[in-house]
């Protein structure tokens, strides 16, 4: 009989008190393992690391799902701080680059007779009484060409005229353009003066009650007040 305390390691020594008959070894290492029990274990560890790999992975998703949604928040916060200082700034920016295009446009402009005659009726209709006498003020320029639109719609308006009387017509177009009335059919109470203070396309009525401002740069003030709010 073996005693149990030689039983523990290999690596003593055995000594039997009588030499035995015979020695078998059966076998020698580690216990035996079902194979269907290992099988089961290797299923358990696979599902355990799939799960635990899972958990592992939904978590990381996770966090950097959050660091991307907070991210992105932060991003489209600042892109809209961005366009709204934009639009502040163009809404503060925009009537003077307005008036500021119009200012260097209008000075190569060419205006005619008609545009003239429609600046000048657009301030006349202000006025409800037509009977009232008003006194137009205009450039040098902008009175000549309707004192000759008037000179050449008369010459129009007769059946003959002599090559000598519409060359007299025309010429004395440019002549004594203070004090001209009845220019504009429609107003014929209305007397047309002479103003070198002008420019092109401005225009001041003058009635009992006042003068009616209709100078472009005058317009050019009310558009941007009106655009920037304080009209």
């Amino acid at each position: 009989m073996i005693l149990e305390e030689a039983t523990l390691s290999f690596s003593k020594k055995v000594f039997f008190p009588v030499p035995p008959a015979s020695l078998k070894v059966s076998y020698l290492g580690l216990p035996f393992v079902d194979p269907k029990l290992v099988d089961e274990k290797e299923r358990e560890g696979v599902e355990k690391g799939k799960k635990s790999a899972t958990e592992f992975y939904s978590a990381e998703i996770a966090q950097i799902k959050d660091s991307l949604e907070t991210q992105q928040s932060a991003i489209l916060s600042d892109i809209n701080d961005k366009a709204e200082g934009v639009l502040h700034q163009l809404h503060d920016r925009l009537p003077d680059l307005v008036v500021e295009m119009v200012k260097r446009i209008l000075p190569g402009l060419e205006l005619d007779a008609n545009q003239i005659q429609e600046t000048v009726r657009s301030l006349l209709s202000e006025f409800v009484d037509d009977e009232e006498s008003l006194e137009v003020y205009l450039c040098k320029e902008d009175l000549a060409l309707l004192k000759a639109a008037k000179k050449i719609d008369n010459v129009s308006h007769k059946e003959e005229l002599p090559d000598e009387g519409f060359a007299s017509a025309i010429a004395g177009i440019f002549d004594n353009l203070d004090g001209d009335d009845a220019l504009l059919p429609d107003f014929p109470k209305v007397k047309f003066f002479e103003d070198q203070s002008l420019g092109r396309g401005d225009c001041q009525v003058k009635s009992r009650f006042g003068l009616l401002d209709g100078r472009i740069s005058t317009k050019l003030r009310r558009i941007e007040e009106e655009m920037k709010g304080h009209g």
